[in-house]
């Protein structure tokens, strides 16, 4: 499953300044916490930065307001809260409108979309991320139409429309190349390399990863790196190289794990309880599958519990029902958890559906 990020998560200090420089030139009651919360979100410290910024955001109006709940946001959807990011992201669109702010408006929007799209509401999300991208587009901000065209591209992609993901991905790559902007340039390539995954082309896909994966360890962009880790360990999965795919999704776990990623996290280790399972390790798989699958239902993710289930029932039919609840009770989970798991095994085995968290969209803007 790919780990988007919203699209604040950007170390780079011409982008970040163009985004957020009214923050550091406000009044001191602004600034200093500001800088003190964006300090922390660099240094992965999210709650932190959440405290910082919301007295930042308390002592100002305006476009300011709008920047700092966009961050605040970003820090509740890191942790895995989406549907506190969901309220921060949605308030900020809505202060975008308000003060006709276009490209705080488009970046609030695409957060949003981001959120929609780990639910497995995928409609809801293109509506966001093609709103987001008409945006950028209206006011030239080529950046951020790099940046939007890769996640509408993505929606395509989930959708299986891949000839369709691809258009919006080259577009993605050419503009980001245009410009100069080497770590949209770096997510391209390995979004580009994913349809390859998905087309059965996996050397074109390695090659891809991998190149996405040089690029964004010279950015100093731990985010690709993670992703682009995790990818070319799924390849090495499906060509069956067991061992060299857990040697990357452990890279990938652990910088997931610097970064303060919840999601990152929780995707991390239910591949490696995958791989685990592949390999026969299905005693050492079950804590993994188990831990990243209650995270993911936690969070409300679409897609990743699907595959944790797949991978736990498949464990319980190698190993038992009374085996698994043993793992299951040597990793700490208590009998409501255990038998909340069990349910959900049995459920999927019947092929009953779940229903999403996240409300069914709305227009995040006043009047519309």
């Amino acid at each position: 499953m790919a780990k988007a990020r919203p699209d604040v998560m950007r170390h780079r200090r011409g982008i970040m300044t163009e985004h957020l420089g009214v923050l550091f030139a406000s009044r001191p009651e602004v600034r200093e916490p500001f800088e003190l919360g964006f300090a922390a979100m660099n240094a992965c410290r999210w709650d932190e930065a959440i405290v910082h910024l919301q007295k930042a955001a308390a002592a100002t109006k305006g476009l300011k307001q709008v920047a700092l709940l966009n961050l605040i946001g970003v820090c509740h959807y890191t942790q895995g809260r989406l549907v506190d990011a969901f309220k921060v992201f949605d308030e900020s669109a809505k202060l975008a409108e308000k003060f006709g702010d276009k490209r705080g408006k488009a970046r609030a929007i695409g957060n949003i979309g981001l959120i929609y799209r780990d639910n497995g509401q995928l409609d809801s999300a293109l509506k966001y991320f093609e709103e987001a991208l008409t945006i950028a587009r209206s006011v030239g901000h080529q950046w951020a139409v790099a940046i939007h065209l890769g996640y509408a591209g993505s929606i395509y992609h989930d959708k299986g429309e891949l000839d369709k993901a691809l258009e919006y991905y080259g577009e993605a790559l050419a503009i980001s190349r245009e410009i100069g902007d080497q770590w949209v340039v770096a997510s391209s390539l390995g979004n580009i390399g994913s349809i390859y995954h998905d087309r059965g082309e996996l050397d074109k896909a390695l090659q891809h990863h991998e190149q996405s994966l040089g690029m964004s360890r010279d950015n100093g962009d731990l985010w690709g790196a993670a992703s682009s880790l995790s990818n070319i360990g799924s390849i090495y999965r499906d060509k069956g190289r067991l061992a060299q795919a857990l040697k990357y999704e452990n890279g990938a776990l652990k910088v997931a794990r610097q970064l303060g990623h919840l999601l990152g996290v929780a995707t991390d280790l239910g591949n490696i309880g995958l791989i685990m399972a592949d390999r026969s390790e299905h005693e050492q798989a079950v804590p993994k599958l188990a831990e990243a699958l209650i995270t993911l239902l936690n969070m409300g993710v679409a897609n990743g519990p699907r595959q944790t289930l797949t991978g736990l029932a498949g464990c319980e039919d190698k190993l038992g029902r009374r085996r698994l609840v043993k793992l299951l009770e040597g990793a700490g989970r208590d009998d409501g958890v255990i038998s909340d798991l069990l349910n959900r095994v049995d459920q999927m085995r019947q092929r009953r559906p779940e229903r999403p968290i996240i409300p069914k969209a709305k227009r995040p803007t006043a009047g519309r």
